[in-house]
């Protein structure tokens, strides 16, 4: 999950690769979070967004998907 101004992409593109080379297991699926559209102005309060509930679905599944495959194979930890 990232946000920024354009959903914090560039950042986790980086992330992404620093965590490969530490060879942490990471997930595919992104949930994007606009400054100008997911976040109130005035607060840190966030808006509630439908539109990425689908987004957190698939992330959340892989997200199990990993841990159920750390679980089964000791050789891969998640840290």
């Amino acid at each position: 999950m990232s946000y920024g101004a354009v959903g914090g992409a560039r950042a986790v593109e980086h992330l992404r690769l620093v965590m490969g080379e530490l060879q942490v297991a990471d997930v595919r699926a992104q949930v994007a979070l606009s400054l100008y559209t997911d976040f109130e102005r005035t607060s840190a309060a966030s808006r509630r967004g439908d539109h990425h509930e689908p987004q957190l679905a698939t992330m959340l599944d892989q997200v199990v998907a990993w841990s159920k495959a750390a679980g089964a194979d000791s050789r891969l930890r998640i840290s």
